[in-house]
């Protein structure tokens, strides 16, 4: 369910996008901080400080001529004409005001307005917000506007609160304020879409890429990065790829008209010589100088065994047989393989088994599969003391995948040689003195490379620090996929 969101978040080209329409709402952010600043901050911190020093200029003329001349400065200033400033005065219960509204968080209807405001005894600027009725529009409800005030405990009896409206500053600056937050999510909101768009068709032409990679790995050589002429960094860099290939396609055309050439020249010449080596052993009458000869041959034999391992590795390397891959059962391919083998490891003294689970089928090429599988119970044969045992096994794995794996209880091979091995004409020191010229491995190798297999060397049943830990070999097929 998430696969999809997890491989659009890989995407570079989403991720920049993404970072892009981030660095664009942060920009927004950062412009409306500087509006909320320019227009509300600093705006209400001069209306706090002008309510402060009126608070302080009215204190000191209740401090020089008392209650009664205040009251009269206060009401001279009530009743100034389009005053913006409110005013509750109350002198031991005689109140003076000119705020007729009431608080929307009134809870007691018969307490006095000014009484109902929050924290009105709390030192400090008080924000709250009062309801008046719509002089334009009589019947409508009433209008909610927002305030701030200083409230000062003159005397034990004495009170004055200052107040000013600042609903015209708050009201404006909200519609901004919502406006940049409007634009900040459709800034994220169109980055999104836009990354996905643009990922989208970038990772399509990436994809060719891609596919052209895995073709010419494969080795389909004749693979070219399709070009859409428009000149941008793709396109130059698909007309690049295309050159490069152009290049090996005609090196390894040649590499391969020169080994097949040398196959042609050495094959006759080596056959011709075991050929005449087996006839003139069969002649000669000497025990020791046939002997001599009949050795010779199968080094002959041997060597020309080695050479068409050799040449049959460079051309499974190059990929010429994927195209005859072909959907089988490996199940029949095993079957005949036990046939063929289980007799050998009774003369051997090994006990040897086949298990297969379930069904399957993969896309590979029978031949080359037998010689795989061949080379690996041979190697088990060879190298697994009288005694122990050798079992072949077809399962599946991990995401629909088959598995042939072929386990021994033989002395192994050690972690850090299990790549190596796999190397062309590479052998351990063990099995110096055994037959063989160390492409066994590098065949499989290369014929699990034809299948897009992976080949797995792991410790068998004896486990990691035994004495004899055995060896777990394991190919593992792609998931089979019909082709259209």
């Amino acid at each position: 369910m998430f696969a999809p969101v997890k491989r659009l978040f890989k995407n570079t080209v989403f991720r920049l996008s993404m970072v892009a329409a981030g660095l664009f709402a942060a920009s927004s952010l950062v412009v409306l901080g500087y509006i909320y600043y320019a227009t509300v901050t600093s705006e209400l911190g001069r209306i706090d400080r002008d309510m402060k020093a009126e608070l302080t200029e009215l204190t000191e003329v209740y401090r020089r001529a008392g209650p009664d001349e205040l009251n009269k400065v206060v009401f001279d200033r009530m009743s100034r004409e389009g005053t913006t400033t409110f005013y509750i005065y109350d002198n031991n219960g005689q109140l003076s005001f000119n705020l007729n509204a009431q608080p929307l968080f009134a809870s007691e209807a018969t307490k006095p307005f000014w009484r109902k405001i929050p924290g009105r005894n709390t030192v400090g600027v008080r924000k709250f917000v009062y309801t008046v009725a719509d002089p334009l529009k009589p019947d409508a409800s009433p209008l909610t506007l927002r305030a701030r005030g200083i409230f000062k405990q003159l005397s034990p009896t004495v009170k004055l609160f200052i107040a000013r409206d600042v609903e015209r500053i708050m009201a404006p600056v909200e519609r901004v304020t919502k406006a940049l937050f409007i634009s900040f999510f459709l800034a994220l909101s169109l980055g999104l879409i836009s990354g996905v768009y643009v990922s989208r068709s970038f990772t399509r032409r990436i994809g060719a890429f891609n596919k052209l990679a895995t073709d010419v790995r494969a080795g389909d050589l004749k693979r070219r990065a399709p070009r859409n002429e428009s000149g941008d960094e793709l396109d130059v860099l698909a007309e690049h790829l295309n050159a490069m290939l152009d290049h090996i396609d005609t090196l390894m055309v040649a590499m391969r008209y020169a080994g097949d050439s040398i196959a042609h020249d050495l094959r006759s010449p080596l056959t011709r010589l075991q050929t005449r080596l087996d006839t003139v052993g069969a002649e000669v009458k000497d025990a020791a100088a046939r002997d001599a000869i009949l050795q010779a041959s199968e080094d002959a034999g041997e060597l020309l065994r080695t050479f068409e391992s050799v040449l049959r590795i460079a051309r499974l390397e190059t990929g010429e047989r994927r195209e005859l891959l072909v959907p089988l059962d490996p199940q029949l391919v095993l079957e005949d393989i036990a046939e063929l083998y289980e007799p050998s490891c009774e003369d051997a003294g090994l006990e040897f088994a086949l298990e297969v689970e379930g069904r399957h089928k993969i896309r590979g090429d029978r031949g080359l599969l037998s010689q795989a599988v061949s080379n690996l119970v041979e190697n088990a044969i060879k190298y697994t003391p009288r005694g122990g045992a050798i079992s072949v096994r077809l399962r599946r794995v991990r995401s629909g995948r088959s598995e042939i794996s072929i386990t021994d209880t033989g002395p192994g091979i050690p972690p850090g040689d299990r790549g190596r091995v796999k190397e062309r004409f590479v052998r351990l020191e063990a099995s110096r003195t055994a037959p063989g010229s160390g492409l066994g491995l590098a065949l499989v190798d290369a014929v699990a490379d034809l299948h897009q297999a992976q080949f797995e060397l792991s410790d068998g049943p004896g486990g990691e620090g035994a004495t004899m830990p055995g060896l777990r070999a394991a190919l593992t097929f792609p998931r089979f996929k019909r082709v259209k």
